[in-house]
């Protein structure tokens, strides 16, 4: 395999127009370079074009294909971070709070780190709450500076969960949750009004999406091995079933229903009104592609903004 030869943005350029993107005017041109140092033809270019090539093998565009309009895919991804991000975190505040309530309720202030206070028969327990345990003591290790937690650990010798919290990211708090006796998480699961197993699933399906949004990757377009639990949404949506349903298993609608499950009703209203208007934007941008190729990449069915309004 040959090396990768560098090239300057006007012969990037040059080789966006041979394969078929329109970038014929002076203002054209202008705004494909600008986007191009702003932005890098990789996570650009790269990152949005499928959607609009006719053939992917041979990175042949669709005729009519602008710069404009990819980077209006770019941005609407941008906003759809954005929005999934400032929701899931609504979430993972809640998520925190219950477990830093229900945990030393049970067991004291500081007995988060004792072993035998998490559920010892689960399969692979051992490596896994060794594991949990061991990220907790990096996480304090690595912030033993930090005031709120140097206070602690200097006048008490330990920090209280609520005050850890604030240190732990939603992948440990969900890893905390998945090693919880299950008395325990059945007592932060019926705050949902659903099973402690559903719970755990739901939590871990939405780290992968808030990781997603953090390290700025791509998420309309979002696929997991993870598979989300089938719910009363999916069927109330009428999403076409094979082996499993064929939207909101794997894909980005799949973290639309695990938000219906776990926000207020109020604010998932918002959430989805704050889609819409996402949605919206783009539409007005749009040429060579149709919305309805974009929401399918999403996996979104036709109606899926009838969610907002069902019934938890």
């Amino acid at each position: 395999m040959s090396d990768k030869v560098f090239k300057n943005h006007n012969e990037l350029i040059d080789l966006l127009i041979s394969r078929g993107v329109d970038i014929n005017t002076p203002e054209a041109k202008s705004f494909a370079k600008k986007r191009l140092q702003h932005e890098g033809y990789y996570n650009l270019i790269n990152g949005y074009k499928n959607l609009f090539l006719k053939d992917p093998l041979k990175d042949d565009y669709k005729e009519g294909t602008t710069i404009n309009e990819i980077y209006s895919l770019f941005i609407f991804d941008q906003s759809l971070r954005e929005i999934f991000l400032r929701h899931i975190l609504k979430v993972e505040r809640n998520i925190k709070c219950l477990i830093a309530y229900e945990f030393p309720q049970k067991y004291g202030h500081d007995n988060y780190l004792l072993y035998n206070n998490f559920d010892t028969n689960k399969k692979d327990a051992n490596k896994n709450i060794i594991s949990l345990l061991s990220d907790i003591q990096h996480q304090i290790a690595a912030r033993s500076s930090d005031p709120s937690i140097s206070h602690y650990l200097n006048n008490y010798g330990y920090i209280p969960l609520w005050v850890l919290n604030n240190i732990l990211s939603f992948g440990q708090i969900s890893k905390f949750y998945f090693n919880m006796k299950q008395k325990d998480r059945q007592n932060i699961s019926k705050t949902f009004k659903i099973m402690d197993s559903e719970l755990e699933t739901l939590l871990k399906y939405l780290t992968s999406i808030r990781n997603c949004c953090a390290h700025n990757n791509r998420l309309y377009c979002f696929r997991s091995h993870d598979v989300m639990i089938d719910t009363k949404y999916h069927t109330a949506l009428n999403i076409q079933k094979t082996d499993e349903f064929i939207y909101g298993k794997r894909d980005l609608f799949a973290a639309v229903i695990a938000l219906k499950v776990l926000l207020p009703p109020s604010e998932f209203k918002r959430f989805i009104d704050d889609i819409k208007d996402a949605i919206k934007t783009i539409t007005s941008e749009l040429k060579v592609l149709t919305i309805d190729e974009i929401l399918s990449n999403m996996g979104f069915p036709a109606n899926w903004t009838s969610i907002r309004s069902m019934k938890k």
